[in-house]
């Protein structure tokens, strides 16, 4: 008996032997750029800028929403909560009630979902739905088992969630969510697309203002948009407070490219309540994004290309100097694009 627990206990511990090669690497990173845990300023945003009381809270909650309810799978929790109420089926008078997962293994799963939501409330400056994904998977599992334990239509709520959840991945919510959630991103995608394509045929050499992501669209071939890299002046986003700073500096890009960096709903169901913005952009990093039509007289430019696809947009926006020198030279026409 004693040499059976010794070895369970020396097989536990040789689950720690993977922080050697983790602490190996920490210091190879460490010799290399200096830092630990990434550059300073990744590090201040996604952990030291998120370690307040009030802030974890709301992210907290925020992660059992995308854990339990969002992208329309309260269509599966709420029955699974309703059925808890109901004693299990038995498929006729002589036989069991129908099986359940064993409650050991139900305990490991809530932990797991706890865990999730616990580390990535406390961690992370975005707080980012597909964050939660690995976990989703328990909580659909238990559901559709509670569901069919206890109620004979059982098939039904799990149809009507499945027809929901492809729901949700065609039509956007009435509330603000990031491109890549459902299929919106396909939209994104094909914008910057048509985008990259333009600047690169008309603005080869050029120094192009942009934020990220199209930062590295426009400047890592790879990735699919353009054939050679271009020279990129990269901005955080297009606030007034960004866009401000670049008017600023004149002589630095030549050419913008100005997308939504998210998804906005003509009638934002959260846009009533005031004090969620607030909190939004205090401690989620929220900010609106200026329009193309407010951008570029602020840039001293023009519209050149403007497009939108399912409630998102791109534009182009060519700045002052280089239409002029395209007067000089004779080669700008009044619609380049």
């Amino acid at each position: 008996h004693l040499c059976m627990h010794r070895h369970r206990l020396l097989h536990t511990f040789s689950f720690l032997i993977c922080i050697l090669p983790l602490a190996c690497w920490y210091a190879y990173h460490y010799h290399r750029v200096g830092y630990i845990f990434g550059n300073p300023e990744f590090l201040r945003y996604n952990v030291g800028a998120t370690i307040t009381p009030l802030r974890v809270t709301l992210a907290f909650i925020q992660r059992l929403w995308q854990a339990f309810g969002y992208m329309n799978l309260f269509f599966l929790t709420i029955p699974a909560l309703y059925a808890m109420r109901l004693r299990p089926v038995a498929d006729n008078p002589n036989s069991d009630t129908r099986p359940r997962i064993d409650f050991s293994i139900q305990i490991v799963f809530a932990l797991l979902i706890l865990a999730h939501a616990v580390e990535f409330a406390l961690l992370g400056g975005a707080v980012l739905a597909r964050y939660m994904v690995p976990v989703v998977p328990l909580v659909i599992i238990i559901c559709v088992s509670t569901l069919h334990r206890r109620m004979r239509g059982w098939w039904a709520w799990v149809a009507i969630a499945a027809a929901a959840f492809i729901l949700a991945l065609v039509i956007n919510p009435p509330w603000r969510i990031a491109p890549e959630d459902n299929l919106a991103y396909s939209d994104f995608v094909r914008l910057h697309k048509q985008a990259a394509v333009l600047i690169e045929k008309h603005y080869p050499r050029e120094r192009i203002l942009t934020a990220w992501p199209a930062s590295d669209e426009l400047n890592r071939p790879f990735l699919g948009y353009t054939s050679q890299p271009l020279t990129v002046v990269h901005i955080e986003n297009f606030t007034a407070q960004q866009i401000l700073t670049a008017s600023q500096q004149p002589d630095a890009f030549d050419v913008a490219f100005v997308f939504s960096t998210k998804y906005e709903p003509q009638r934002n169901f959260m846009s009533r309540f005031q004090w969620w913005e607030k909190i939004q952009t205090r401690y989620f990093d929220y900010h609106r994004d200026l329009t193309p039509e407010i951008i570029a007289p602020m840039l001293h430019g023009r519209i050149a290309w403007q497009a939108t696809r399912g409630g998102q947009w791109a534009a182009i926006i060519e700045i002052d100097k280089i239409r002029n020198a395209k007067l000089e030279t004779g080669t700008y026409r009044h619609s380049p694009l």
